[in-house]
């Protein structure tokens, strides 16, 4: 679908419209995707965000325009390309097998439910998957975790995010602090 498996294969830098979600694009480059997920490194304002995960039935166009081929040369003389982990695998069967593959890093995932009636987006660390939801152990803005965790249908999860430039600072405050 919209060929991503060729976009991954050229390296392309694309962007991704969600019609129905948001009206700006997403730009990326594409790592992986199946029928249902597809992998992007997250790219924003000339910087690699982390990794970026969307459902594939979300997206209404994927292009690499000439901005987008152009911006891919200047990220390449930025030296940023090269950072991009275009060799990563993903277990993309569905959302409970990359869930899982990305907690087992215990990395910090962000998990956006942008189509359901009630919209949500949760910082944290997942504690749990089943068969049909994940539970995520979330943390508030002054980075106190949240005594209960919260728990997500991943029929209702649009978008999925690691290793961003906003969770990593969360991540090594964490860290820092671990006793």
């Amino acid at each position: 679908m919209h060929h991503l498996a060729q976009h991954q294969k050229n390296r392309d830098l694309v962007s991704i419209s969600r019609d129905e979600i948001d009206t700006n694009s997403i730009q990326g480059f594409v790592l992986a995707s199946s029928d249902e997920l597809v992998v992007l490194q997250y790219v924003y304002d000339f910087n690699l965000d982390g990794l970026m995960v969307l459902r594939v039935a979300d997206i209404s166009e994927v292009q690499a325009s000439a901005t987008d081929r152009f911006q891919k040369e200047l990220l390449a003389h930025e030296g940023l390309e090269e950072k991009v982990p275009f060799a990563s695998t993903f277990d993309l069967l569905n959302w409970r097998a990359l869930i899982s593959q990305l907690a087992k890093q215990n990395a910090l995932v962000t998990l956006e439910c942008e189509t359901s009636d009630m919209k949500e987006l949760v910082i944290g660390r997942v504690q749990k998957t089943a068969a049909s939801w994940v539970e995520v152990q979330q943390f508030t803005g002054a980075a106190n975790w949240v005594d209960t965790p919260i728990r997500l249908d991943y029929e209702n999860i649009s978008c999925c995010q690691v290793g961003t430039n906003y969770v990593n600072v969360y991540q090594r405050h964490f860290e820092r602090t671990a006793r």
